[in-house]
């Protein structure tokens, strides 16, 4: 062989190599907004979702980030397809050190989620990006498997992004929105917008930044599914007590922008721990997901606009975690905390009613019978479900916040079922590093309770039957008797879903 002729094979290798690199026109990042898991992440706001949103420039909370022994990332594609290569963006490509850039790793596919094959893999990586083409490999999951994490000591694993490309042998379901990152949430108590904030492009901002509201995209909607979920985490920072939170949607006639006084539906509510800005792990939580299943026929209905909205505000006080650090500045302790969320499927949405009419939301009541409706509706098998959220709140001696009851609910008069509010909050003390801990005991004896700090409202369902030429109007019966102690009440939230 001639020095020629070696030198164009060479050429000619490079060549093919560096084509086979380069994603065809056919080929997409099928990972991206996929729903995504791994082992346990650094803090709340660098979970796996963080590494198939599409973006590596949101800073150091813009990755995946594991310290656990078995480091793992794991994408469900939806549908089988056929996988050509993939993209892995290190921590150099976030814009951190490249030392921190993975050293070695392997990348698995699996048809089934449980058998897996490697299909690359690599054992002294500097690069802050490498690109694995393959030969085409048909799965449905693709992992990536860490096993030195960086190129020095430290044990954090980084991913901006894990993109795998091919083509996909049919429509995959479901996937991941993220609807608000670090979303502050402002005083309950003060009277004007908070000075000197913008909130991000396209999001609106309402009651002087306690709630916060944007629309989903076209391309957002398209990724909701049967098995919706809303996932919720909190940031600490100023305000360490527990306060309610609410997920809640609007929708409007194309083209209308909603303000704050119009009709919405509550989706869930929440409660906040007890922790601050320098709790270190703890000062970051993660609500377990929350089913919105019921209403995401709703929130991907292609004739109206939704707008997703979460809030209820914070209460940065006199004596609170921030006036013993003299160096934050004003505008950081004028946010009690933050939120992120994210709405999750892993389904396609089957073809249902979007129609749900909005009866009561976030409302305290302050009696033992409460009346929704009537509300007319559309239901096309004449049937639907009534969706309830309450709890009592008043921290008063003897207020119900410290109480659980028995709730009926009926329809057009007629029962159709009750519930006990009480609940057992032991799981959720150990998140919880600021508060009385004697809230958490005992809450199915002599320390009731109807919510736990850290926990979710339960969202209860109920058949309304035949409701055949008739208006729907409910009927709440709160078994506790009135007057409530002091500013005690039950937050009360009904919503009509149709079938």
């Amino acid at each position: 062989m001639t020095v020629q002729t070696k030198a164009l094979r060479v050429i000619m290798s490079l060549g093919a190599l560096t084509l086979s690199m380069i994603p065809s026109a056919a080929d997409t990042n099928l990972a991206l907004n996929r729903p995504a898991t791994g082992s346990s992440a650094c803090a709340s706001s660098e979970g796996p979702e963080k590494a198939v949103n599409g973006s590596v420039t949101g800073g150091n909370s813009d990755k995946w980030c594991s310290t656990a022994s078995t480091r793992y990332l794991q994408v469900d594609l939806g549908v089988p397809a056929s996988i050509t290569g993939f993209t892995v963006k290190h921590a150099g490509a976030g814009g951190e050190s490249p030392a921190y850039n993975t050293k070695v790793f392997a990348i698995q596919l699996s048809t089934d989620g449980s058998t897996w094959t490697t299909a690359a893999s690599t054992t002294d990586n500097t690069a802050s990006t490498t690109t694995h083409p393959i030969a085409a490999a048909t799965a449905r999951y693709a992992k990536l498997v860490v096993t030195t994490p960086t190129q020095t000591t430290d044990a954090a694993a980084r991913i901006y992004e894990f993109e795998v490309y091919g083509t996909s042998s049919g429509t995959p379901g479901g996937g991941t929105i993220g609807v608000f990152d670090h979303i502050p949430q402002f005083g309950i108590y003060t009277s004007n917008d908070p000075a000197g904030y913008t909130p991000p492009a396209g999001v609106l901002m309402w009651n002087r930044g306690t709630e916060f509201a944007r629309k989903l995209t076209d391309a957002e909607k398209a990724l909701i599914g049967d098995d919706l979920r809303v996932r919720v985490s909190y940031h600490a920072q100023c305000d360490n007590y527990d306060r309610i939170g609410t997920v809640f949607y609007v929708s409007v006639p194309k083209g209308t922008t909603p303000t704050a006084t119009t009709p919405r539906v509550t989706l869930q509510d929440f409660i906040t721990p007890f922790s601050n800005y320098w709790r270190g792990a703890k000062a970051n939580y993660t609500f377990r997901d929350a089913d919105l299943g019921p209403y995401a026929g709703a929130l991907a209905d292609p004739a109206r606009d939704v707008y997703l909205g979460i809030g209820g505000g914070s209460n940065p006080y006199g004596g609170d975690p921030c006036d013993s650090h003299p160096e934050v500045t004003p505008e950081f302790k004028a946010i009690g905390f933050k939120y992120s969320m994210s709405l999750i499927s892993t389904v396609a949405l089957t073809a249902r009613d979007h129609d749900v009419a909005g009866m009561i939301s976030g409302v305290r009541e302050t009696t033992n019978s409460v009346t929704a409706g009537p509300v007319r509706h559309t239901a096309t098998s004449n049937r639907g479900d009534i969706a309830l959220v309450i709890a009592g709140y008043g921290s008063a001696a003897g207020g119900e916040e410290y109480s659980s009851t028995t709730v009926t609910v009926s329809v057009n008069g007629t029962r159709v079922g009750s519930f006990s509010t009480a609940v057992d909050c032991a799981s959720l003390e150990q998140y919880s590093p600021d508060g009385n801990p004697g809230i958490f005991r005992n809450n199915t004896t002599n320390n009731p309770r109807s919510w736990c700090a850290g926990g979710l409202i339960p969202s209860r369902y109920f058949p309304t039957g035949d409701i055949t030429g008739k208006d729907v109007a409910v009927t709440i019966g709160i078994g506790r008797p009135v007057p409530y102690v002091g500013d005690s009440g039950y937050r009360t939230s009904v919503s009509l879903l149709e079938h």
